[in-house]
Parts: structure tokens; sequence; C-alpha cells
């Protein structure tokens, strides 16, 4: 009964993703074998009129000019015995076409031949539809836009000498280029003569700016501003442009000038600047913009604004409507707070921040933000079809260290179930900050001593039982000498400012201990680690000093909070990848961690949350949830690690069920490294 529930379970989850899951036979006719329930939408088809079909065969939809590159790629890929991916175009069964991506590879038999082929296949249509629109617009709006310009024969010398300068006809074609323009776009004389600017303007300059620069200028009038072009090697550079008509003594334009000032260093500072203190998602200032600003010398309140349950959305629907969702409660708040002297931040995972100054008493204060809870409580929120009543609480503070205050708030209010919760009305939380302030000197003295220690932990290999890498572990030392886990020390020392300080440690001494030996070793990183650009920088300044280090090193991402900046995280995995590292994430198959995870991020293994794995012996679901993390990872070719393997039972469990590697005290206790 175990196996038959499991079976279900697994066929309900692909018959749920959107697309079609496959098997085929590789021959001319991708003969389907399997198809899950995502058939009919794909193609049109119902799955029997495509299974084994010698009339209806997968390979006389797909389009005949897309046919022959399909059929090379996934030969290749076979060959190499790699995973494939192709976007192509298919015929449906209502006659019209779809734009469609394909994952897929090879299944082999003992001698290597391909005895199938499996994937996955899905709906890329409206991208395609949406792209094409957006580059057809692009090109118009670019090819509208045409800036001419002249130059004035007296002052050519003096300006040739310090802008960049270019003359242009009626016609809209370039007709003078100076050396520094050549110099700047990579681009001769001889490229660029006749040709409009479009060969130098950057696609994603705002259509606002060139409908203005028009008015301007066809009005006769001269326009000033910052445009974003890129060179002949595709590199981005910005020039402050200054566009004169030149008019002939009929008052009518006979030519455009345009004199240019490379100002591209300017703006991307400001750029890195407005992006480390912006929230990418809603455009709001975030954490570390209110920091900078709490740290001026004047008396503040401060409001935290927490979304209750708010993983439940992005578990349920994904993290692309709770993200979609974050940003229309942004735009509510934004909009409801604009008649009153208050900043809006966006900060992490699913909370906002109103700051307000000393001239707003504490009872207005009460009234907006139980005015803003009831708004929230009382709004249709709809996304996709979807509609969404969310409700939030808040917690206040109006004494110094504003946000850990509003913090602890926040967090006594979800405890005692309250709406909103003052920190100076409520003896607990102050009792807690005391703790809070007992743990952080603790935290201090450990770094000062050198009591801030690591802890391996073997790791190893389900089929050769050997030893294949250890974890490195944090831990605290205690003045008694009492060995203290992390889990009792790093959230204070987040809130306090220390976090960084001690991830250096553990990253200095992992990597003085492991420097000279050939064992492969992981170093735990958190989001709030991945997002600062110091501690990175560390990293790689101390992997770059040892010559193949970075090829034993695993990075294992801890976010029990979940993964939101993805964009951020894929970037610093690339980088950590070009110094050969792998990446981990930790703690599989709880929390805010799914399937989600692993479309996104590209790594190497999966740890699947010792929570799960301790009670396979026993708890029928927990088998069931590990058999199919198992199964979706082999899929991607993502290794699996079972963690809190404590006994000889949950270890001959994991190897059967196919995890590639095991960890847990029956094979081995953390032990303190010796430097």
């Amino acid at each position: 009964m175990i196996i038959d529930l499991h079976k279900d379970e697994i066929k309900t989850l692909l018959n749920k993703l959107p697309g079609m899951l496959y098997r085929c036979k590789y021959n001319n006719d991708w003969t389907m074998e399997f198809i899950s329930d995502g058939c009919k939408e794909l193609t049109g088809y119902e799955n029997k009129e495509l299974l084994f079909s010698k009339d209806i065969t997968y390979a006389s939809i797909i389009h005949e000019d897309d046919a022959t590159v399909l059929y090379d790629i996934v030969t290749q890929a076979l060959n190499d015995k790699k995973a494939f991916n192709y976007e192509y175009r298919i015929n449906t069964k209502n006659g019209e076409f779809k734009w469609v991506w394909e994952q897929g590879l090879g299944i082999y038999d003992e001698e290597g031949n391909v005895l199938h082929i499996e994937g996955f296949i899905t709906d890329i249509t409206s991208q395609k539809i949406q792209k094409y629109k957006l580059k057809k617009e692009l090109y118009k709006k670019n090819k509208e836009l045409l800036i001419n310009l002249s130059l004035l024969n007296e002052y050519k010398k003096a300006v040739d000498e310090s802008a960049i300068v270019t003359k242009t006809n009626v016609e809209g074609f370039i007709t003078y280029v100076n050396d520094e323009f050549c110099r700047i776009s990579g681009y001769s004389r001889k490229e660029v003569l006749g040709r409009s600017h479009n060969i130098i303007r950057h696609p994603q300059n705002p259509n606002k700016l060139f409908k203005n620069l028009w008015k301007t200028i066809l009005d006769k009038r001269i326009w000033k501003g910052v445009i974003k072009n890129r060179s002949k090697t595709n590199k981005t550079y910005y020039v402050k442009s200054i566009i004169i008509p030149i008019l002939d003594y009929d008052g009518e334009i006979k030519e455009f000038m345009a004199i240019r000032h490379d100002v591209t260093d300017l703006i991307l500072q400001e750029k890195k600047i407005k992006f480390q203190t912006t929230d990418q998602m809603t455009h709001l200032p975030n954490r570390q913009k209110l920091m900078e600003d709490l740290m001026q010398d004047k008396k503040f309140k401060l409001a935290i604004i927490n979304i209750e349950k708010f993983k439940e959305i992005n578990e349920y629907y994904g993290f692309d409507i709770g993200d979609r969702l974050l940003i229309e409660l942004s735009s509510l708040l934004s909009k409801h707070l604009k008649p009153y002297k208050t900043k809006l931040y966006k900060l992490p995972s699913d909370e906002f921040a109103i700051l307000v100054d000393e001239k707003t008493n504490k009872d207005d204060l009460k009234k907006l933000i139980l005015v803003i809870l009831k708004l929230i409580l009382k709004f249709n929120f709809k996304i996709d079809g979807n509609k969404f009543n969310i409700r939030a609480i808040s917690g206040v503070s109006m004494q110094r260290d504003y946000l850990i205050n509003a913090e602890m708030a926040t967090n006594h209010a979800k405890i005692s179930n309250k709406k909103l919760v003052f920190f100076d009305e409520n003896l607990d939380i102050k009792d807690q900050l005391v703790n809070n302030v007992k743990w952080t000197n603790k935290i201090k003295q450990a770094i000062k001593k050198d009591r801030i220690v690591v802890f391996t932990q073997a790791i190893v290999c389900n089929t050769t039982h050997k030893i294949n890498k250890y974890e490195c572990l944090v831990r605290m030392i205690d003045t008694d000498g009492t060995i203290i886990s992390p889990m009792k020390f790093l959230t204070i020392a987040k809130r306090s400012r220390l976090y960084s300080s001690i991830t250096k440690i553990v990253i200095k001494k992992a990597i003085e201990y492991f420097k000279d030996k050939d064992d492969h070793f992981s170093i735990n990183f958190t989001l709030e680690d991945i997002l600062n650009p110091d501690t990175v920088n560390y990293l790689v300044k101390k992997i770059n000093k040892h010559d193949g280090l970075g090829h034993r090193l695993i990075i294992e991402i801890v976010e029990d909070e979940g993964i939101e900046n993805y964009e951020e995280v894929n970037e610093f995995i690339k980088n950590m990848r070009f110094l050969g590292c792998k990446i981990a994430i930790d703690d599989f198959g709880t929390g805010y961690s799914n399937f989600y995870y692993l479309m996104r991020l590209n790594v190497d293994f999966i740890k699947i949350d010792g929570s799960i794995i301790k009670n396979i012996a026993h708890d029928k679901n927990a088998k069931v949830v590990a058999e199919l993390i198992v199964g979706f990872a082999k899929r991607l070719n993502i290794a699996t690690i079972g963690e809190f393997v404590y006994n000889e039972e949950i270890l001959n469990i994991v190897k059967k069920m196919g995890l590639d590697y095991s960890q847990g005290f029956f094979l081995g206790k953390p032990k303190q490294i010796e430097l």
C-alpha cells in the first residue's frame, strides 16, 4: 500500500506541472511511451492520440523549420550523454502553432545504448510574443528618434578637444563625428558616416526620454539630458548631451548638433549606491537605507508591518505570485501614506517599515497603524484570477535601537496574537532585550578571546562507504568551557551586527585547516552572507590565496526565511563556480525550501533536512517526501545528502532509497579542528 500511495502522489505531482512530462523512443517519430496530463493543454491532443501512435507522432507536430535542428541538438546531447534544452515551435491540433521550451536527457542501458529519452516540455508562446512586441516597439521608437546635430564652425576645434561631437543632416544621417566619438564608441568614421544614431543607441533607454527630446528640438529649443549608449563591443556608456537645432535664414531646421560628455563613472557610482539602498522588487528604500536614516541625530518612531502567514502564499501559489502581491501591497501603502509625513521601506521577506519623526505623537501614530492594518485586512488583492485577503500585524518602537526594538515588538505581537504592540508598553519585551544584551556581550567576548571555533562532521559516500567530504560547523565556547550551539547565538549575532564577523572567522579557520589537505569541505552561507559584499569579497580573497582550494570547497546555502533575491543569489553562485566551488542547498524539504529552488538555482547537492531523514524508518509521510526529493534531484543530476543519520537502520534505508551521501552521529560526531 505504501508503494501504491507513493506512485499516486508522484503521478499527481507530475500531472500538475505546468507543461508535459514525457518518455519517448529515440527514433525519427519520437514515439511517445509516456505523457503526463499536460499533453492536451500543450498540444490539443489527448494522451491516447500521441501514445505509441504511427499516424500522429510527436515528430509530425514539430514545425518543419525547427525539426532538423532539434533532432541534431538531441542527437549531439545523447552522444555526449548530457541533458539538452531548446526552444522551438509545434503545430497544435487546432492548426495554431506554439513556441515551447524542452529539456530532456537520455536513459541508457549498461552498455551505453539509448533506451529512452525523458524530459519536460512547456509553453513559452506568451513570452515569445511579448518579446517580439517589445523588440518591434523598440525598433520603431529607435528609428523615429533620430538625433540631428551640427557643430558651429567657430567653436569646432575647442569643442572637439573636450567633448564627443556629432553632426546629423535633416534626413537623420550622421555627417560628422570627431575623434572622441570614435574612441568611446569603438566605431571608425567609415562605419558611422551615412548611418543613424541607432548604431550606438542602447535599447534600454526609456521611451519617455526621447518623446521629450523630440518635442523639445522640434520646437527649435535646446535639449539637455543623459542618454545611455553602447559601443561596438557592446559596452554600455552614458553621455550628458546637449542637442542644438541649427536653423537656416528662414528659421527652419537645417541640421542638428550634439555635444556630449562621458559621465559613465558618475552614473555607475550613482546606480551602485541606489541599488544597495533600494529594494529591486518594489523600488522602495530597503533595510540598509532605513539603517542609514536611523543614524541621524533625531528622535524617531518606527513601525514594522508584518504579513501573517505570507510563506503559505509562496508555498501554494509560487514566489512570482507572492512577489506581485508584495508589489501591490507596497503600492497600497505608498498611496495611503502619501498625505502623511512618513517614509515607507521594504524590509526582507514579508515586512515593511514606516518611519515618522518626533512631530507625530504616539496616539496619532497608533491610529495611523491601526487604520493601515484594517485597510490591508479589507483590501481584496487580485492576481491572475486569484483573490487574496491578508492580515498584518505591527510592532512599534519609540526608543533608540529602533529597528531591533520594533522587530522584538513585532515578534511579541506574533506570539501574543495581538494586532499592534508598542515596545515601551511591554516589560517582557524589555526583559528579552536585557537577555539579548547579555548574549551580545557574550558573543563579543567570544570573538575577542578566540572562542568562536569550527567543528567538522564527516559526510560519507553511500556506495564506497568512504568519507567523501566534511561540513564545517560553528560553535561558541563559553567561559566555563561549555560548547554552545549556534541556535543559541546566531540570531542575536545577526541583530547585533556581529554575524559577519563570525562568518569570517569560520571561513578563515576552515580554509586554514583544509588548505594543505586533499579533503573536500563545506562552509554554510546564509542569504545575509551572500548579500554582504564584504563577506563575499573576504571569501573570494581567501580562496584565491590557495591554488586549487576552490575545487574542494562546497558552499551550503542556508536560508530559513526563503530565497527571494534570485538574481543576486544566482550571480553569487556564478562567481563561486568560476572559482571551482560546488553549491549545495542545506535543510532541503523544510520551511521555504522546495522544488522551486531547483528550477531557479544551479546547484550540485541537496541536503535533505534531518527532520525528514530521522523519521523515515517509522513515518510513512517522511519516507514519501524523501523519495520525491531524491527522484526529482536525480532527474536534474543533483546529488543528494541525507542529514541526521543516527543509526544503522536509517543508513540502510537511505542507501536503498538512492541517496548519494549520508551524514549523522552514527557515521561520525562533529569534532573540533585544531590549528
